[in-house]
């Protein structure tokens, strides 16, 4: 693979890792780069200069598809808040038949129940926290708290192990935490200065949120991403469960939020073009669950 060919796929990889819903992992599965990115970030001990031949053009490639496309989505959220939250909730609705067919595939003895269980507990407990304890203004007179960029931290650090695992969106683990439409802003930024790269002025900003949300990043891919696949390899389809749960709980999450109402009052045409953004988005995370599970069935065989 000609280092232009990873470049492009990379940048694919990064723009699906923003969208909530569309698993970058998926995708990286479907392009056949997968296993050797596992292959290059299990490698960085043993075999340095190899593992970075393939992980530097890699994350060049995501960084733009990041930049590129959350910038996107950032300025579709401040015009279109509304319509922005449907479209993003269709998109993990669609998901849930890809991460139901995941958790299926592989169910033991142990009672469905307790699967069921578990998936009405994740959902639960994140609709509560979205009622009972919804997320407080991030910026509070232009700085960050503490508090907040240990959330940051937390947020990288999940939303890394979280792109590891086929049909899993990091982005969603954003959502779940509250900072999405933090870090959408902050790409949007890094958009805006790498158009005026000698205003430095712009950098304060795009710093406090990079460097806690980076510093996070590189212990998720190198730790969480091993739990993560211990937990896959003894309780695959109970961990899966959860997920579906989450998954749940954040689309319930999204409408609860008062910021999903910012950009205007909520009127017939407002409600119509947003469950039109639903069903749009649902039908093309559908299609994108298929084409995994393709890719799968191919790698199998």
């Amino acid at each position: 693979m000609s280092i232009f060919s990873l470049f492009l796929k990379a940048t694919a990889v990064g723009a699906a890792n923003v969208v909530p819903g569309i698993s970058g992992a998926t995708l990286a599965v479907i392009f056949r780069v997968y296993d050797r990115l596992i292959a290059a970030i299990n490698g960085l001990m043993s075999d340095r200069r190899a593992s970075l031949a393939f992980l530097i053009p890699f994350g060049l490639g995501m960084g733009v598809g990041i930049v590129a496309v959350g910038s996107i989505i950032s300025i579709l959220i401040g015009m279109f808040s509304f319509q922005s939250a449907g479209f993003i909730a269709g998109l993990m609705a669609g998901s849930i038949p890809f991460l139901y067919g995941q958790a299926a595939s592989r169910l033991g003895e142990t009672s469905k129940a307790l699967y069921y269980a578990a998936l009405l507990v994740a959902a639960v407990v994140i609709a509560a926290l979205a009622i009972f304890a919804p997320t407080p203004e991030l910026y509070i007179e232009g700085t960050l708290s503490i508090g907040i960029m240990v959330l940051l931290f937390i947020g990288g650090f999940l939303a890394a192990a979280a792109m590891i695992v086929p049909g899993v969106s990091g982005a969603m683990v954003l959502i779940l935490l509250g900072i999405y439409p933090l870090a959408m802003d902050t790409i949007n930024q890094i958009r805006a200065y790498l158009s005026t790269p000698f205003d430095f002025s712009l950098l304060p900003p795009i710093l406090r949120v990079v460097i806690p949300v980076g510093l996070g990043i590189i212990p998720g891919i190198l730790l969480a991403s091993r739990g993560i696949a211990v937990l896959l390899e003894k309780y695959f389809s109970l961990t899966y469960f959860i997920i579906i749960g989450l998954v749940f709980g954040t689309i319930f999450a999204l409408f609860a939020d008062p910021r999903t109402y910012e950009s205007g009052e909520v009127t017939i045409l407002s409600t119509v073009t947003t469950v039109i953004a639903f069903l749009c988005a649902m039908l093309l995370a559908l299609r994108f669950g298929k084409k995994q599970e393709a890719a799968e069935t191919e790698v199998n065989t």
